[in-house]
């Protein structure tokens, strides 16, 4: 019996829910984030950990609460970054869903009975559940009820229990580009070869992206249940580096993705808004030495399919 089906004739407590954490040097975080995801009131969890080559004390922590509960997997790598940190969990996770948590992060403890619960309740596979998502300002004592999206972002936003396609977002590229609230069905990731783009910054984009395209079954709640830590002098506004032009990467992994699907009338608009909007925003934060490199690229992006006289359908990227 495929994943799918077997998923619809389970018992609510069946559910094997992979928890994805890649860890770097998150040693003043580590602990409150795994307290968060020991103690959740759904125990049927694997909890997959990856140190990311950390130096300070996280694999330490990580070592010590596997060694009190059973359900923690600890796995050490070079550093290679976030990207092939999950990739590593997504390949050896034997859930039914994914979860990915951020190490310095945390997680209300209904969080994993709320999912199974909503999905339980869906009279069809979910592919994507979808909760919201409140920042907490580090170095204050405020938690901001900034929420990552709203029902009125979808067409049909009267009831949580609406379950909705992509093309039924009326934002569709934005305010829902972070993989840490959302959990996946892992046979649907399986079954379209998703997996995260490694090497680049803002791979969270065109991993989001890619699954909203491809899920049949969508279903969200605006209730909170993750509190993000900002830090702002790590935020993307302090991006300093090369590293700003990954951007136009991951937006060229996202555009084949919508030639493949071949849906680019369906969302031809809002996805050149995201283009227009993700590229100003890192181009308002670029620094002086390369501003003027990524306003042509910028520029180039956007402007070379009216200045060819192109056919809009087509790429439109520097060679």
């Amino acid at each position: 019996m495929r994943g799918a089906q077997r998923i619809l004739a389970m018992n609510n407590n069946d559910i094997l829910v992979s928890i994805i954490v890649p860890v770097y040097n998150a040693e003043n975080y580590l602990p409150k984030c795994l307290d968060t995801l020991v103690n959740q009131t759904y125990s049927n969890l694997e909890i997959i950990c990856v140190d990311d080559g950390s130096t300070d004390e996280s694999l330490r922590i990580l070592n010590e609460y596997a060694a009190k509960d059973s359900r923690i997997i600890v796995h050490s790598q070079k550093n290679g970054g976030a990207s092939i940190a999950r990739n590593y969990g997504l390949n050896i996770a034997t859930g039914d869903y994914v979860s990915f948590i951020d190490s310095d992060d945390w997680v209300y403890l209904t969080l994993y009975q709320s999912f199974v619960d909503a999905i339980s309740s869906a009279d069809k596979i979910i592919d994507i559940w979808m909760f919201n998502v409140s920042a907490y300002v580090q170095d204050s004592n405020d938690i901001y009820p900034l929420r990552f999206f709203e029902n009125t972002d979808w067409n049909n936003h009267d009831s949580d229990d609406v379950i909705h396609t992509f093309e039924e977002c009326r934002r569709p590229f934005s305010r829902n580009l972070s993989a840490a609230n959302k959990i996946y069905r892992k046979e649907f990731l399986d079954d379209i070869g998703l997996r995260f783009e490694e090497g680049l910054k803002y791979e969270d984009q065109c991993f989001c992206i890619k699954a909203f395209l491809n899920a049949k079954a969508v279903k969200f709640t605006e209730d909170i249940f993750y509190r993000y830590r900002n830090f702002h002098h790590t935020s993307i506004s302090c991006e300093v580096s090369e590293r700003a032009f990954d951007i136009f990467k991951i937006v060229d992994y996202i555009e084949d993705e919508i030639a493949r699907l071949d849906v680019y009338e369906s969302f031809k608009y809002a996805f050149f808004q995201y283009k227009f909007n993700v590229f100003s925003q890192h181009y308002a934060h670029c620094p002086d030495n390369l501003r003027e490199k990524y306003y042509e690229e910028m520029r180039n992006r956007l402007l070379v399919a009216e200045v060819q006289g192109l056919d809009p359908n087509i790429s439109c990227r520097l060679a």
